[in-house]
């Protein structure tokens, strides 16, 4: 290592040390407020510390805003990962609850559909939308494009499903194209 940079080097972590020193006991108080377990917030707050360190810039260290807002992404990440355990765990009860077998065998044919049936982007797009939850403006933000591409892809993969499901042709087509829709969860507005 030349002499320049392990300079550098040394100034690098004389300025994280100094931030890590004045600035740890903050963040841990504003996670602490949010999270009971003391382990979590020692792991959030030591990967907060981490990303600090990552991003630092010596010409421009980072200040008490910036961790706390790292620490808020951290704790929207642990609560997203929360709720979608508990939606996977909801569903697995819910199927295996009281498992009737035309259920099992319903659930295994839409599997199969749209693994046959839609493009990756459009299987995307409906993981978002129904298993995620997401509105499509969540979406249309996650995937870089427009609502009305979410939308309009969203009713092409349902169709395609239709189709391929057999729903477009037989009597019953409106009833389940009925129960399809109460099953969609309600459009979100962002805000």
């Amino acid at each position: 290592m030349s002499g320049r940079s392990e300079a550098r080097s040394t100034q690098r972590e004389a300025i994280f040390k100094e931030i890590y020193d004045t600035l740890w006991a903050p963040v841990q108080r504003h996670v602490e407020c949010v999270v009971e377990d003391d382990s979590e917030v020692t792991e959030i707050v030591s990967d907060v510390f981490l990303l600090a360190w990552r991003k630092l810039d010596a010409a421009k260290p980072l200040g008490l805003i910036w961790l706390i807002r790292a620490a808020d992404n951290k704790l929207k990440d642990r609560e997203r990962s929360r709720r979608a355990r508990a939606r996977a765990m909801e569903t697995v009860h819910a199927v295996y609850a009281a498992p009737g077998d035309d259920d099992m065998l319903d659930a295994l044919a839409v599997r199969h559909a749209v693994v046959k049936a839609l493009t990756q982007r459009e299987r995307r797009i409906v993981m978002l939308a129904y298993w995620d939850q997401l509105s499509a403006g969540e979406i249309a933000e996650l995937l870089r494009c427009s609502q009305a591409s979410v939308w309009t892809t969203l009713s092409r993969a349902r169709k395609k499903l239709e189709r391929e499901l057999g729903l477009g042709e037989s009597e019953g087509a409106a009833e389940a194209r009925q129960a399809v829709e109460a099953a969609r969860p309600a459009p979100r507005t962002t805000g």
